[in-house]
């Protein structure tokens, strides 16, 4: 029978007069329940890399299998073909080899666009945080002047100069655009 990590937490002993300590005995039991269940956890997880590792063994194989019957049958093709079937063979193989190299020359250059349009979004985003930044300082700015104002004004007249007060960061806020 496996133990599990619930029945080692859940494991008791008889207790005796000059027995172990229960607290003793019980936190080794937690501790080994958790060492036990990490263990398992990593048992697991072990066996579904080794499931997926054999699977891509078994995919390795066949293609294995596959590109040696290609290579026999290439053997075979080349031993039969003639001096003009080799030419032509080379020839294809020379514009192949070109155009994989503009394949990957075009994908490189694609790879330096898309690198280059990272880092003009990332500028830009630096850019607009840095706007936000600002203005939101400038709104902190005016909000506190328009406290301070407030505070020093009698409230009697503070309902009069709040028109004023209004007015003129409407104004500040307009010349700021």
């Amino acid at each position: 029978m496996r133990l599990t990590p619930l029945q080692i937490r859940k494991q008791e002993f008889a207790r005796k007069v000059r027995g172990f300590d229960p607290e003793e005995v019980d936190a080794f039991l937690a501790t080994a329940a958790a060492d036990f269940e990490e263990l398992l956890r990593e048992n697991v997880e072990l066996r579904a890399q080794k499931a997926a590792i054999m699977e891509e063994l078994q995919n390795y194989k066949k293609l294995e299998d596959s590109l040696r019957s290609l290579v026999s049958q290439a053997e075979k093709a080349a031993t039969e073909s003639t001096e003009s079937l080799r030419k032509t063979a080379e020839i294809v193989k020379r514009e192949a080899q070109m155009t994989a190299d503009q394949i990957l020359s075009e994908a490189r250059q694609e790879t330096e666009k898309a690198r280059a349009k990272l880092v003009e979004v990332k500028n830009l985003r630096e850019t607009i945080v840095k706007t936000i930044r600002t203005i939101l300082t400038a709104q902190l700015d005016m909000l506190g002047s328009l406290e301070n104002e407030l505070l020093k004004q009698e409230p009697a007249t503070e309902v009069l100069d709040m028109k004023s007060i209004v007015e003129s960061l409407g104004k500040s806020r307009t010349d700021e655009k």
